[in-house]
């Protein structure tokens, strides 16, 4: 094996295990967060329903089953009530199969029957996964009995498997990638010992003249400077030992400039291709933080993709749009832009609240980014017998006709206004889209440069 494909080995051992290292940490760690968010989540749950059967115990006991079984569909999980012995007294599940069993040797029940939290996760072998999260009831600072949630974290899961197949292709990208720039890198580091071997093949020919033309202070560069001076010693010695043929050295002259010329010539080749190896060095670099920026993005869009249900309550429209506005103060302040909010009642309808603030949020924000000081983004709530009719205008420098039909895709760039000022859209609008579809609704928009935009959505009341 020569050099060339030592180093590159050796480049593509530590990238392996670099790239793996990486993963794995990075997977790691998105793996804890989300579990960790459901069991604050599920602990927070199981603590509120704690407080509330709390309050039932010995005055109105006869509520805790059918608020158990209601607030269990709420948070579509299992809820479990035991008594101070671990004898279960409520179960949601609609078989109640647990009711009159003691289950107090359950390592969460166990924990909590001592007055502490307590949370697992369980895999059932057949691809499903729940966690169970356990709290004591508390009466007058005494244990009297536990509350037990069982959740399924099946979507959490397939998300977590969703972005670790996700990694390993992009690294498998990355890895391919870097494995070609290694080859030119294991070249570039090669190709002076390279020159001093065919510089000493040429000298070992007779050509005692010939030179190397490395400069550089690293070890290859004195390494040059040595075999330059081996040379000149190696020509010295073969001029005392060659007086005898001194007229013909102007002979020889010619023939010997002629060769060095033509190395010289093949030397400057050689040196321009070590610029095209910077240059292009240079716009991978240049590459490798542009695919950085899509994963973090994704998440957002995996977590997006992800989305399969929607927890639809019935809120107050106006109150969530107008979170949205005292949200956005400080940018729209910041920006010297008005927000005005348009609505002559309170609008009530089946909605996800936290992705309907997000989808309002990202529609007005990009309203904000792209009007001018002194403009105005304008939000107008309104309703049919039904519908919910959602517009939001402003008056900034607007979207050409060539990228309006493609703004809700993902990672589009146009040649607009907006991409010039502010490198193009996001995932922002996609995310919005993706919002808007989930809640059965749908969204036009109308545009012209220098006069504005117009988003007008269309939500209805109830879900099917």
């Amino acid at each position: 094996m020569n050099l060339r494909w030592k180093i590159f080995t050796l480049y593509m051992t530590i990238l392996i295990i670099a790239l793996i290292s990486t993963g794995v940490y990075l997977y790691n760690y998105i793996d804890t967060s989300y579990i960790n968010n459901v069991r604050i989540s599920n602990l927070t749950q199981a603590n509120m329903i704690s407080n509330m059967v709390s309050r039932f115990i010995g005055t109105s006991s006869y509520l805790i089953e059918p608020t158990l079984v209601e607030y269990s569909k709420q948070i579509d999980s299992r809820v479990i009530f035991t008594d101070a012995s671990g004898k279960v007294i409520v179960d949601s599940a609609a078989s109640k199969e647990l009711e009159g069993q003691n289950i107090k040797n359950y390592a969460d029940v166990k924990e909590a029957l001592k007055g502490k939290g307590s949370t697992s996760v369980h895999n059932f072998g057949d691809n499903s996964w729940a966690m169970y999260v356990a709290v004591p009831v508390t009466v007058k600072d005494k244990v009297s009995g536990v509350i037990l949630i069982s959740t399924s974290i099946d979507n959490i899961i397939d998300l977590l498997n969703s972005i670790k197949f996700m990694m390993i292709y992009i690294f498998t990208g990355i890895g391919f990638l870097i494995s070609i720039i290694s080859l030119f890198i294991a070249g570039y580091i090669t190709n002076p010992l390279n020159r001093l071997t065919n510089a000493a093949n040429i000298i070992s020919q007779g050509n005692l003249d010939y030179k190397v033309d490395i400069k550089g202070n690293d070890e290859i560069g004195k390494l040059a400077q040595a075999f330059n001076k081996m040379s000149f010693n190696l020509k010295k010695i073969d001029e005392e030992r060659k007086q005898f043929v001194s007229d013909a050295s102007h002979e020889l002259k010619t023939p010997l400039a002629s060769v060095k010329a033509l190395i010289e010539s093949l030397i400057d080749s050689k040196s321009n291709d070590i610029f095209l190896y910077k240059e292009i060095l240079k716009d991978v670099d240049s590459e490798i933080d542009r695919m950085t920026r899509l994963v973090n993005e994704l998440l957002e869009l995996a977590r997006m993709d992800k989305i399969n249900s929607l927890k639809l309550n019935e809120y107050n429209l106006s109150d969530i749009i107008n979170d949205v506005v005292e949200s956005l103060k400080a940018l729209s302040e910041n920006k010297k832009v008005n927000i005005f909010f348009e609505n002559n009642k309170d609008i009530y309808a089946n909605v996800d609240a936290d992705k309907f603030y997000r989808m309002i949020y990202n529609i007005v924000e990009n309203g904000i980014k792209y009007t001018q000081p002194g403009g105005n983004v304008n939000i107008n709530l309104n309703t049919d017998e039904n519908n919910v009719l959602i517009t939001i205008s402003d008056d900034g420098i607007g979207i050409s006709e060539t990228t309006l039909p493609n703004i809700f895709d993902r990672f589009s760039r146009g040649d607009t206004a907006r991409s010039k000022k502010s490198g193009g859209f996001g995932l922002g609008l996609a995310i919005a889209k993706e919002i808007i579809d989930i809640h059965e609704g749908h969204v036009k928009v109308e545009s012209k440069v220098g006069e504005g935009t117009v988003f007008k959505i269309t939500l209805p009341k109830k879900q099917i």
